[in-house]
């Protein structure tokens, strides 16, 4: 048995899920290799789209949110194709050749234009291979529509009638959760993880990170919420691969109640070591927090996407959200000083996040190609 995952860099979320799916299939020892989906139309294409993501993303959030709004308001009319999926599948000569030479079983899709790609294949019948599609976000995006896979794999029970509504027969969606590493369904007592990151035992700890790209105001909440937190709080603060707000951050003496980390690889540590996170509604993000059951309190970074993940969570009680930095600090404050607000969040969170989503998604993958090819 052979697998391939087609990503796409437009987003470190959609390469995490991926990984975290190889990963398990490793465990398994099945052969699983990940590629870059819009590599197959041109490599260069490919980097200078995604360098334009994360310009827009980091720069521009606002225009970010528009497009995507339009793009949610201007559905193609049916038998019609968007833009979008007219550029994408451009790679689909060179990825057939691919598939073709590889022999691989099934393809999973960790994002849509991946999954559209796929799509074409399959209208032109030159692809008889399974195709899946793995949601990263909590809701049914823009060009999902305009696919037709296999089957779906979507983060919550809940947006099952979103995605039919959207023309996913209900007969193919997997409410399976979206993949996170292993690492993240592994708990670690809070003292212990406290101790091996070197924070002290005694203080209440809040994390503070937007992503990978380190996006958002999470400068401007560095400078006050060390001045608004009780005495026996820490904050700490991720910057994740943004080198330049880590610089910003590290250039003057930090507060006795605040430190700053650049990358790392040790997520799953700090969270268990937390009690609350300020965070960006990314779907990989708010998933991680999720299943260590680590009450969130969302920042408002980046419109689009991200405005139906906090609207998912708000709405369930997953999470809370202010709108502004300084009500931001008012509700850390709040939080902290409430244990049982912090509590109920985080028993809510473990008994609607309780599964295994990249175990889910992979043995039923497995499984589905047994019944179909026979064991392999």
């Amino acid at each position: 048995m052979r697998l391939l995952i087609l990503s796409c860099n437009t987003g470190e979320g959609h390469n995490s899920a991926a990984r975290a799916i190889k990963g398990y299939l490793e465990t398994k020892n099945i052969p699983c290799e990940i590629r870059d989906a819009l590599a197959f139309w041109s490599p260069e294409k490919s980097k200078i789209i995604s360098k334009g993501h994360v310009f827009i993303y980091r720069k521009m959030p606002k225009l970010f949110g528009v497009s995507y709004r339009f793009e949610e308001n201007h559905p193609p009319k049916e038998g019609d194709e968007s833009l979008i999926y007219e550029l994408v599948i451009k790679g689909c000569d060179s990825l057939e050749e691919y598939l073709s030479e590889n022999k691989y079983d099934a393809v999973i899709c960790t994002h849509v234009f991946s999954a559209m790609m796929m799509t074409e294949l399959k209208k032109r019948r030159r692809c008889t291979v399974k195709s899946y599609f793995v949601a990263t976000d909590y809701t049914c995006s823009p060009g999902v529509n305009q696919t037709a896979l296999d089957g779906y794999f979507i983060p919550h029970k809940k947006l099952i009638p979103e995605f039919c509504e959207n023309g996913i027969p209900e007969d193919k969606l997997i409410p399976s959760g979206i993949p996170v590493r292993m690492d993240f369904y592994k708990k670690t007592d809070q003292s212990k993880a406290k101790s091996s990151l070197s924070l002290p035992k005694t203080k209440k700890i809040v994390l503070l990170m937007c992503g990978s790209m380190g996006c958002g105001p999470i400068k401007t909440l560095a400078e006050y919420l060390p001045q608004q937190i009780s005495s026996d709080s820490l904050l700490v603060v991720i910057c994740g691969n943004n080198r330049r707000l880590y610089k910003s951050l590290t250039k003057y003496p930090l507060p006795d109640n605040m430190r700053v980390v650049g990358f790392t690889s040790r997520m799953p540590l700090y969270m268990d070591a937390a009690d609350l996170i300020l965070t960006k509604p990314g779907g990989l993000s708010s998933t991680e927090a999720a299943v260590k059951a680590l009450p969130m309190l969302f920042i408002d970074a980046v419109p689009g996407c991200e405005t139906r993940n906090f609207e998912f969570f708000l709405k369930n009680n997953f999470a809370d959200m202010r709108d502004s930095v300084l009500g931001l600090c008012d509700a850390v404050c709040d939080m902290l000083e409430n244990g049982e607000k912090l509590k109920n969040m985080s028993e809510t969170l473990k008994a609607e996040f309780d599964g295994c989503a990249v175990q889910s998604i992979s043995e039923y993958i497995i499984k589905d190609i047994e019944c179909t090819y026979g064991r392999l």
